[in-house]
């Protein structure tokens, strides 16, 4: 009976140390990671529509002294400005690294938006017009952003070039006239900002402000005013800022505009 109580108490004992000795043992608690922020997705092909405003500026330089031949009271320069619609197309390729987004597109808009300029002498005798029409322009650029719940705020940069037809015409006592003609592309830069909204099943509309300007544009014609024959050289600086909406379709977009993201530990 000794021997049974001495067991019972010796029992009872360790029982009674194990969670104060359990207490020194050290537990490595897991770690928490949170979540990388979920927010749409933009990655992958997409092809879209655009439209909206145009402004085109133009600048016209006489280099050798066409008008003064007339009447040297005329200018050597004009510059004009008028704005317009435009709609185009374009498409692209999107990277997308958890909120990060890198992509290239390439797009055309059509415009018809004619800047002319039009001076005449204080007799009004003689007098010069300058115009030029801007039929179409593109781009091909870079962009990169940071999405924001379900919005992709934007950077963008690239190449541009545009199409444009010019006409200049000089009248001496409102009778005798000289009128030469062009058709140009002119390639060029171009920076902007913008907007994409994701709002389900791979559409989005975006929203963007370019501002594109070209190489200048030189070049020779030969007069006929007076018989001399001369070689006339003119110059040509063109500049083009578009404010536009669009709407856009992704490939293999989801029904939500988000991917599920997992919480890590």
């Amino acid at each position: 009976m000794k021997k049974f109580l001495l067991a019972t108490s010796a029992i009872v004992a360790l029982v009674a140390a194990a969670p104060a000795g359990a207490a020194d043992i050290p537990v490595k608690a897991p770690v928490f990671r949170p979540p990388p922020p979920a927010c749409a997705q933009f990655g992958g092909f997409w092809l879209g529509v655009n439209g909206g405003w145009v402004g085109y500026d133009y600048t016209w330089n006489d280099q050798n002294a066409w008008t003064a031949e007339v009447d040297d009271r005329l200018p050597r320069e004009l510059s004009a400005r008028n704005n317009g619609g435009a709609i185009g197309i374009g498409g692209g390729y999107n990277w997308q690294s958890n909120c990060t987004v890198f992509g290239i597109e390439v797009d055309y808009a059509w415009a018809s938006t004619t800047a002319d300029k039009f001076h005449t002498d204080t007799g009004g005798f003689d007098n010069v017009t300058v115009s030029s029409k801007l039929r179409g322009f593109g781009t091909l650029r870079a962009r990169s952003g940071i999405v924001v719940d379900n919005l992709l705020l934007y950077v963008t940069g690239g190449l541009a070039w545009g199409s444009f037809e010019r006409d200049w015409t000089l009248v001496s006592f409102g009778d005798v006239s000289e009128t030469f003609s062009q058709r140009r592309t002119r390639w060029g830069g171009v920076v902007g900002v913008g907007t994409e909204w994701a709002w389900g099943g791979g559409w989005s509309i975006r929203s963007e402000f370019l501002y594109m300007r070209f190489t200048k544009d030189e070049v020779a014609f030969t007069s006929a005013f007076f018989d001399t024959g001369d070689v006339k050289n003119f110059t040509s600086l063109d500049s083009i800022w578009t404010s536009r909406i669009g709407l856009t379709y992704r490939f293999g977009g989801d029904v939500f505009g988000k991917r599920p993201v997992a919480a890590r530990y």
